[in-house]
């Protein structure tokens, strides 16, 4: 996935950029959850889940989501 600003956009409920905190966003567990297994395309992917914790702002997901891409 190439953009991930238009994926992350169909779980969020208002905009956003990469400071934006994901609460703000309307990013809960639940849709993180679901952005990662959409972008984890490879069915053997593994999902580390335990990294949401660390996850604060719509930049911190974009990072997560990209070593997410990069495993796949």
């Amino acid at each position: 996935m190439s953009d991930l600003d238009s994926v992350i956009a169909r779980y969020a409920s208002t905009d956003f950029d990469d400071s934006t905190p994901l609460l703000e966003a309307g990013l809960e567990s639940l849709a993180l959850l679901r952005l990662a297994v959409e972008v984890a395309t490879d069915d053997d992917a593994e999902i580390d889940a335990t990294r949401l914790v660390d996850l604060r702002t719509v930049g911190d997901l974009k990072g997560w989501l990209r070593d997410l891409e990069g495993a796949a």
